[in-house]
């Protein structure tokens, strides 16, 4: 019988592969919504149901056509924007013979043109990226490869580009957001914190300036006014939670002179790309952004709850589920605590108007899901002592100010860690950022990690991924990981080969997931008489953060940090001489 049932299911999985063959060979064009469409009319003898073995082998068959026929299709885009990247090359000629004035002056003659009905997508597009070319090598002396004209392409028709790191995607960004904001419309540059926003438009921006394009450049704690007249430039820099927020406020907004986005409507109509996308639109995304009120909390209850939580132990009064930081109370659990707390269920409403139930489940979540230095750290005063409790940023290990966990968790964290409990919030607007960018006419992406998220990103955004080849063959050498049974023999492993790449003079580079984490590696790390340099959200490094990264490319040197990625800092082998010089002149002045 069991043997008659293996050929059963391998005699389907044989059958499904014809039909999958059958369709790729056909010339009806692959698209992923076949999966289903296949295994429905695939024959299932005996009509017996196929394991999770042959689903899987399915699935892998399925999964290995779609990425083939992308890839197929991938090469043949890539070759119709080579021939577009030759016809810009050979403009360059004659835009190297314009004067700057007449260079500027291009702007205006697309403008017109494109208000006389021209196509974005013609001519005029190749003219107007050899100009953006021709701005930025006189102003930053730096000329886009060809294969950064291909990722502008790429970005202005809509699609994700996948370049690699170091391949200078913010310089690629100019390119269409010059392009798109000749018809009026803004052009949005998503990046993922102020910092990076700053930079890019003060380096960046000098291109469009030369070219007669305004600038704007949004960061927190800008006001009103601020805000708005940075909205109003040809090309904005943004990070995308405050272009979230802003959009929150706009709608909460109870005028339209009170919103600060284009046309007053709270909506977004123009071209937008987003760097680090798929940090931000798949990583960053599981969370919504929320705007709140405060409101008073039952502190007597939050104090009662953690008491509660501390007398409940997992596998028996509740279950915690990891992955999707969850906590569930079991039955047991349940009939516990409402003996404990001497009520009849914990879900009655009771004199106060609330029941008990958020707040036992709050409290056991912050037990066992949030940890101090990991998820969070408590904020101190000038005299040392507690004021309250910080969200620690999981992409960046930076502490974010002004941000708080809402529906009560925040103030059951903070009757765990015994600091007076804050008011608690109360959700008035609230917003995804699958709702947001998708409202754009015009999203485009780049980044350097996003073909494992192609059908995701496909399917939620329609973004198209678009793997752009580099200026030179990849020098870097990636090896596989090597995974340890406890967090010391890691770190034990980690040492010796700092010290076998530090005798042959190598800077090292040591990415951590925690600051609790990174301060355990510096200490290992001092043991074995190696100095490392510390770069993580404690506010005692704030002011050398900039020094550590310049100097993290010098030879020897060893820097330990908590996940920085986005940051987008150069950090250059042999060190920035230019920052040298400064904290020489510091020291002697």
């Amino acid at each position: 019988m069991i043997m008659a049932q293996m050929s059963a299911v391998l005699l389907g999985l044989v059958l499904a592969s014809s039909s999958v063959a059958a369709f790729t060979s056909s010339s009806t064009p692959w698209n992923p919504t076949m999966k289903q469409q296949l295994f429905e009319i695939s024959p299932s003898p005996m009509n017996i149901r196929p394991s999770a073995l042959s689903m899987a082998v399915f699935d892998d068959i399925l999964d290995g056509a779609d990425a083939s026929a992308r890839s197929k299709e991938n090469k043949q885009y890539l070759k119709t924007l080579s021939d577009r990247v030759d016809k810009i090359n050979s403009l360059e000629p004659m835009i190297e013979e314009l004067e700057d004035d007449e260079l500027e002056a291009k702007t205006r003659e697309f403008q017109k043109r494109l208000a006389d009905g021209e196509d974005i997508n013609g001519s005029l597009l190749e003219e107007a990226f050899a100009v953006v070319r021709e701005a930025a090598w006189r102003v930053l002396e730096l000329r886009h490869y060809d294969v950064q004209m291909m990722g502008g392409l790429v970005l202005h028709d809509g699609r994700l580009a996948e370049m690699a790191t170091g391949e200078g995607k913010t310089l690629v960004a100019t390119l269409p957001a010059y392009v798109n904001a000749l018809t009026g419309k803004a052009s949005f540059v998503i990046t993922v914190n102020d910092y990076l926003a700053r930079r890019d438009m003060e380096k960046m921006g000098q291109v469009h300036r030369f070219l007669g394009l305004s600038v704007g450049l949004i960061q927190s704690g800008m006001s009103e006014e601020q805000r708005r007249k940075a909205y109003a430039c040809d090309v904005v820099y943004v990070t995308n939670s405050e272009l979230g927020f802003d959009y929150l406020r706009d709608h909460l907004a109870l005028s339209p002179e009170q919103t600060v986005l284009p046309s007053n409507a709270g909506e977004f109509d123009g071209f937008c790309v987003v760097d680090e996308a798929d940090s931000v639109l798949i990583d960053e995304a599981r969370t919504p952004l929320i705007i709140s009120k405060q409101v008073p909390a039952p502190a007597n209850k939050y104090a009662v709850a953690n008491q509660l939580a501390g007398a409940l132990k997992e596998g028996i009064h509740y279950t915690v589920d990891l992955k999707n930081k969850n906590a569930v109370l079991t039955e047991q659990g349940y009939f516990e605590s409402e003996k404990a707390l001497g009520i009849d269920s914990l879900f009655v409403i009771g004199p106060d108007g609330d029941a008990w139930a958020p707040y036992v489940s709050n409290a056991i979540k912050a037990k066992e899901l949030f940890n101090l230095d990991v998820e969070y750290t408590i904020t101190k005063d000038a005299s040392g002592k507690a004021t309250g409790v910080g969200i620690i940023d999981s992409f960046t290990g930076r502490v974010l100010d002004g941000r708080r966990w809402s529906d009560g968790l925040h103030q059951s964290i903070e009757a765990k860690e015994g600091i007076d409990v804050s008011e608690q919030s109360k959700v008035i607007a609230k917003v995804t950022y699958q709702a947001l960018f998708r409202q754009f006419t015009r999203l485009s992406g780049m980044t350097g990690t996003a073909s494992a998220d192609a059908a995701e990103l496909e399917q939620t955004y329609g973004l198209r991924v678009t793997p752009v080849p580099t200026a030179l063959p990849v020098a870097r050498r990636d090896y596989p990981d090597v995974t340890f049974k406890t967090r010391k023999a890691a770190d034990s492993a980690l040492v010796r080969e700092v010290v076998a790449v530090q005798e042959s003079g190598r800077p090292c580079l040591i990415g951590t997931t925690s600051v609790t984490q990174s301060e355990q590696i510096v200490s290992a790390l001092a043991e074995s008489d190696i100095r490392a340099e510390l770069l993580n959200a404690s506010p005692k490094n704030a002011p050398r953060e900039s020094e550590i990264v310049a100097q993290a490319g010098r030879a020897g040197v060893v820097t330990v940090a908590t996940n920085m990625a986005g940051r987008g800092t150069d950090i250059l082998l042999g060190g920035c001489a230019t920052t040298m010089a400064r904290i020489k002149t510091r020291s002697v002045l």
